[in-house]
């Protein structure tokens, strides 16, 4: 089964199963890269913005290895970008499939 899944802001402690494993994946779309002391190379980069399509090809690439380093209990299907050029504004929509 497929999920289409985006960064969210409300995140549910108790969930489990496939509930988990989809939240991992929002939380890493959610979080930009400096925020998380750990893993300076977690989640969504914003340093690279201007122009948007090489935004969006590097932000991929760096998505793309976060999720299979910190969730590889997925296969990640597409990734596709909400947003507008002219705002500067990018969110990522990732599909993915659940590997349990």
């Amino acid at each position: 089964m497929t999920h289409q899944v985006t960064g969210k802001n409300n995140f549910d402690f108790n969930a489990s199963g496939v509930d988990e494993i989809l939240q991992n994946v929002a939380y890493i779309l959610s979080t930009f890269v400096i925020s998380c002391p750990l893993y300076r190379d977690f989640g969504f980069r914003l340093d690279t913005l201007p122009p948007f399509q090489l935004a969006k090809r590097r932000n991929t690439a760096r998505l793309l290895e976060s999720i299979q380093r910190f969730v590889p209990q997925v296969i990640v299907i597409d990734v596709d970008y909400l947003g507008d050029a002219y705002v500067g504004k990018l969110e990522p929509v990732v599909k993915v499939i659940v590997n349990k």
